[in-house]
């Protein structure tokens, strides 16, 4: 691996991690599970790379990987225990992240 490779691993992973934590805010009860992972791939292309893989966003007993269709409806709800997961490349150098919400009393599972 040489110096640009790791430049752009760097860039891919800040502009994942300034999405994920964009993302990360919308959460709330009552928005949309699709709004949210709609807008961090935005924000992902507006700080100049590309998702990786669909954003995605699981809730409660849904351990990962849930991307929701374009007339999912489902909404956060108070009480969730939510997980995003978002990544980006830049000329294909990937990067991943994920964090957990609470959106309830989950603080010894967040632990």
């Amino acid at each position: 691996m040489n110096t640009e490779d790791i430049k752009k691993f760097k860039e891919s992973g800040k502009i994942a991690a300034k999405a994920l934590l964009y993302g990360s805010k919308m959460i709330k009860p009552g928005v949309k599970l699709l709004d949210v992972c709609d807008a961090v791939e935005e924000k992902i292309i507006a700080l100049g790379g590309l998702p990786a893989f669909p954003a995605q966003v699981s809730r409660n007993e849904i351990a990962a990987h849930y991307c929701p269709e374009q007339d999912d409806e489902t909404t956060f709800e108070e009480g969730d225990i939510v997980k995003l997961d978002c990544g980006a490349h830049v000329d294909g150098y990937v990067s991943d992240n994920a964090m957990s919400i609470n959106l309830g009393a989950h603080e010894e599972l967040l632990k």
